[in-house]
């Protein structure tokens, strides 16, 4: 009884999103998630709608935050939409990836409605401009319910791809929005390039990051030669620089390792450079794993890469330093927002094999600039990626636009 005086005092939030955790361990908008649950102390009810996945409820109760997934399609098998991270490939792909997209979007928006209903919503935040933008667009129709969108990356490099579509149809609704968040100053920029009217709305808010998950671990005893990164093999990524860096190091330092972790279309590609390379036996490639796993990999790495081109965040990054582990970015996206150089990290020209390639000599060779760039990282983390306070600014945002 007491807790259900207590939840009727929050405010009631619809979360509407196409990534959400389907069972423990899942990556999923595994951030997304985990602001839910911060939110619960802020104040805040969250409820949340995603995409249903096979073998998975239809609704639960989730670290206290109410999950609900709607169906989309006929059978299981046909629900194939969401999760995979090829939802945009799918849709441009064929008539009938059209057709399983409005599907997609007919059940998304009915969902919303009801729950909107059934719940007594008061504000509405979504996840991504695609899909969950389009449903929001449908509400603000129908509703005076103010909304809160996030944007994460994708979303944005959709929007510059098919920029006089996306600005006819989101034109008018991005400037209703009572806040717009970015997790970088690069989405920002981006997003004011394209649309400056809706200056006044825009808010960097950071990716929330788990500190009962990544934190340093004084068990683990550090390898000043294990160089890391984890990863996608996609072209953004730019692994290829990475490992044509690595060669250029391999004869110098031979007790030098690259450990990569991760998965993309591109990774037979690399495997062949790899052997090419003849770095078969300095060079490993993982399956990625699960977050636990990954925060033991960080406190036991020399050093954390990531070079990649015009990256929403970085959160290999963000993890790593709140690990304690030195890292080194490329000077591009929203990694020039985590690392200040030669403070917090190292960042080098994109696309720049020879320049990352002396930056990891720097790390493999210096033990005090490790020990300096570690330190200040890991302080800089700790204190801009907390869950924590993240979450307490994201319920101020839900309580603002009551107060409008």
């Amino acid at each position: 009884m007491l807790l259900a005086v207590v939840m009727a005092d929050r405010i009631k939030l619809l979360i509407l999103t196409h990534n959400y955790p389907r069972f423990v361990g899942d990556y999923a908008g595994i951030f997304v998630a985990l602001q839910a649950k911060r939110l619960i102390d802020c104040g805040i009810e969250p409820v949340v709608l995603a995409p249903h996945d096979p073998g998975i409820p239809e609704y639960e109760v989730v670290d206290g935050v109410k999950v609900y997934r709607f169906r989309y399609a006929d059978s299981d098998d046909d629900e194939t939409l969401a999760y995979r991270g090829t939802m945009h490939q799918l849709v441009l792909s064929s008539v009938s990836g059209i057709f399983k997209f409005k599907r997609f979007l007919d059940s998304f928006r009915a969902a919303a409605f009801d729950i909107i209903r059934k719940e007594q919503i008061e504000v509405v935040a979504g996840n991504w401009l695609v899909p969950s933008g389009i449903v929001m667009k449908s509400i603000a129709a129908k509703t005076n319910l103010p909304m809160i969108l996030s944007s994460h990356g994708t979303d944005i490099r959709l929007l510059s791809k098919y920029l006089i579509i996306t600005r006819r149809f989101f034109g008018r609704f991005v400037r209703t929005l009572h806040r717009w968040t970015m997790v970088s100053s690069f989405l920002r920029d981006e997003i004011l390039k394209l649309e400056p009217a809706v200056a006044d709305l825009v808010e960097v808010l950071p990716l929330p990051h788990d500190e009962t998950v990544f934190y340093r671990d004084p068990a683990l005893v550090r390898d000043p030669n294990m160089i890391l990164a984890v990863t996608r093999f996609t072209d953004q990524k730019r692994v290829d620089f990475l490992v044509n860096a690595f060669a250029m190091i391999a004869d110098r330092q031979a007790e030098a390792h690259l450990h990569m972790y991760g998965a993309g279309p591109l990774q037979e590609k690399i495997e062949h450079l790899i052997r090419g390379l003849e770095l078969h036996d300095r060079i490993t490639i993982h399956p990625p794993v699960s977050q636990a796993e990954l925060r033991t990999v960080y406190n036991r790495a020399g050093m954390v890469v990531l070079n990649s081109f015009q990256e929403g965040f970085g959160l290999a990054l963000s993890e790593a330093m709140m690990c304690g582990a030195p890292v080194i970015g490329t000077n591009s996206g929203g990694i020039v927002d985590i690392i200040k150089n030669n403070q917090t990290g190292l960042l080098v020209e994109l696309d720049n094999s020879a320049a990352l390639a002396d930056a990891m000599m720097q790390l493999l060779t210096d033990e005090a600039l490790r020990i300096r760039l570690a330190d200040a990282g890991h302080q800089y983390a700790t204190d801009t990626y907390s869950s924590g306070p993240l979450a307490k600014r994201y319920a101020e945002i839900v309580k603002s636009a009551l107060r409008k």
